[in-house]
């Protein structure tokens, strides 16, 4: 288990997915949750701050790094502005908070969780199939319920694996490369920084 605490955010307004390395409490406690929001978009307001609260929940472990799924562009209408709304805000919170974050794009979500980023043809890379290649992978270290844990539970991985504390190995070439898209920092920890290798 990594010694570094990580928390990791597929942010999404219907359904947020979170992958953590400890517990609210501070403890090693790997594992993944969906924040829901009990309002819809008529209560915009209510349902970002639902949403920033269960970020707020997870960021209680004080983690090194959060690491955060970029944009997609895939939402469409007045979904486009509440997403990017929570995007800004949760990253904005974090800033606020001293607390270092990382974005790390869907096709390195992807790539990272399957070893492909195919976005079109039968090799296409789905939501399914990166719950199901992250749960061959990690399902016997925590359990995975949602496509939202997957991509959160993909990003956290990955960011284990980029300062040397893996969960599990991985040996696949692309998925390996993968970590090289990432612009991860330099952490400051509690016993001194720590490099991405």
């Amino acid at each position: 288990m990594t010694d570094l605490r990580l928390v990791a955010l597929d942010l999404s307004l219907t359904g947020t997915g979170v992958a953590f390395t400890h517990d609210h409490h501070g403890a090693t406690a790997l594992g993944c949750r969906t924040i829901y929001s009990r309002w819809g978009a008529d209560r915009p307001h209510d349902r970002l701050n639902d949403i920033l609260s269960g970020v707020a929940a997870a960021a209680k472990c004080e983690p090194h790094l959060v690491v955060v799924e970029a944009a997609s562009y895939g939402s469409v209408g007045n979904a486009v502005d509440q997403l990017a709304g929570l995007r800004w805000i949760t990253r904005h919170w974090l800033w606020s908070r001293q607390i270092r974050y990382v974005e790390v794009a869907p096709a390195t979500v992807k790539v990272w969780a399957t070893g492909s980023g195919a976005t079109s043809g039968e090799n296409k890379v789905t939501k399914r199939r990166v719950r199901e290649d992250i749960t061959a992978t990690y399902g016997h270290l925590v359990h995975v319920s949602t496509d939202d844990e997957a991509d959160a539970l993909s990003m956290l991985s990955a960011a284990c694996a980029a300062y040397g504390q893996p969960l599990a190995r991985v040996t696949d070439g692309r998925k390996t490369r993968a970590l090289g898209s990432v612009s991860w920092p330099t952490l400051a920890t509690e016993t001194g920084p720590v490099v991405p290798v």
